[in-house]
């Protein structure tokens, strides 16, 4: 892309172009400055926000650079510190010989008074814009206090420094070399389910070995997880299998319970990684099953044809294994969408085998008389029969 300033390097962060609005005039450097350094907060705010859009489209404010550090850094408003947080993610801060700007220490040192601020809030934003800096001699300053955050009194300050430290160590692990270790001690004695949950994230994503060893010794704990932590559980399954084949029995016994856990989510992924861990019959039905719970108990129309077309791959990838639960399948015919049932007799056909004819017919002859019987919407019974 490129800018007012000349071709954007590879490494130069490009979020998004916004249109400027042709009902307002575009203010010049004077009256961005003037506004800057006299106007009120929401003044402040106002320009704040066009020297953001500005920058994002390409436009050099450099000479705002320090109006902004001098006038706007030192505010307590609330508004104006996230959006200075948004202003440090894109404004220019190297030099055009590539080096570190010099006002960038002055940015360092107030992001050091927002990590040790008595506020959760302002820390906790501070914490999430760490993730987004990629300039390591801004972030070295601030790994002291970042760890720091990791044992906070408030949760999500707490939260926001695990996604601190794994974004760093992603992005600069040199910078904090035992980031996996620091998490896997957060994991072990962290009581919010959340900062669990980023904490089991970090270690799938870096350190895969420390996170299967958290699974092994909290296995038995698994069912009665928060639905966000079961989902990462899932997630670090998935994830893990291929490289950790020797813990396969483990991984199939967490997912066989997690078919039984309450959130709908955690059953329709539990089933879905099962069948990519086991070609087994019990987990193949075991799985189908799941489906059709779902299908079963789901208000969205839109959930229940994701989840039957879900089985019908399931069906056709293993013919016949799941032709036992073709009278299960047909409880989804309660459902009142249209396409929800022709989409479940589509599949009732084709798991109909001699063995279960009689009774799929049974159970047919019974929903076409409910159809005769309720004349409550008649246009719709008579589609229902034709299908």
């Amino acid at each position: 892309m490129a800018t007012a300033m000349g071709p954007a390097a590879p490494t130069d962060a490009c979020y998004m172009l916004i249109h400027p609005r042709l009902d307002v005039e575009t203010p010049n450097l004077q009256t961005l400055k003037r506004n800057l350094e006299r106007g009120t907060d929401d003044i402040k705010a106002e320009a704040l926000q066009q020297v953001i859009s500005g920058t994002l489209q390409g436009e050099n404010h450099d000479q705002l650079l320090m109006h902004i550090i001098r006038f706007v850094m030192p505010t307590r408003n609330k508004t104006l510190k996230k959006l200075l947080l948004l202003y440090w993610e894109v404004c220019p801060k190297y030099e055009a010989d590539g080096k570190l700007k010099q006002e960038t220490i002055l940015i360092c040192n107030a992001l050091l008074n927002d990590l040790q601020h008595p506020n959760e809030f302002i820390r906790g934003s501070t914490l999430r814009f760490l993730c987004k800096l990629r300039e390591a001699e801004l972030l070295e300053p601030l790994i002291g206090p970042t760890r720091e955050c990791l044992s906070h009194r408030h949760a999500y300050v707490r939260k926001n420094a695990v996604e601190a430290v794994s974004s760093i160590y992603r992005t600069l692990p040199h910078l904090i070399p035992d980031g996996p270790e620091l998490i896997s001690g957060v994991l072990q004695t962290e009581a919010d389910m959340t900062c669990r949950r980023n904490a089991l994230i970090m270690l799938t994503l870096s350190a895969p070995a420390l996170a299967v060893q958290w699974l092994k010794e909290n296995a038995q704990l698994v069912s009665g997880f928060e639905e966000l932590l079961q989902l990462a559980v899932i997630d670090l399954i998935r994830r893990t299998a291929r490289d950790f084949a020797s813990e396969k029995a483990l991984f199939i016994r967490c997912i066989f319970e997690l078919l039984n856990a309450a959130p709908s989510a955690v059953k329709y992924e539990a089933a879905t990684t099962l069948v990519t861990l086991s070609s087994n019959p019990a987990a193949v039905k075991a799985a189908a099953s799941c489906y059709i719970t779902l299908a079963t108990k789901e208000s969205d129309n839109n959930v229940r044809i994701i989840v039957l077309e879900r089985l019908d791959r399931l069906r056709m990838r293993h013919e016949g294994i799941i032709d036992d639960l073709v009278m299960d399948l047909l409880r989804v015919l309660t459902a009142p969408d249209l396409d929800v049932r022709r989409k479940v007799l589509g599949i009732v056909m084709k798991l109909t085998s001699q063995r279960n004819v009689n009774d799929v017919i049974s159970m047919l002859k019974k929903e076409l008389a409910k159809t005769v019987s309720d004349a409550s919407d008649y246009d719709k019974n008579t589609d229902y029969r034709l299908l």
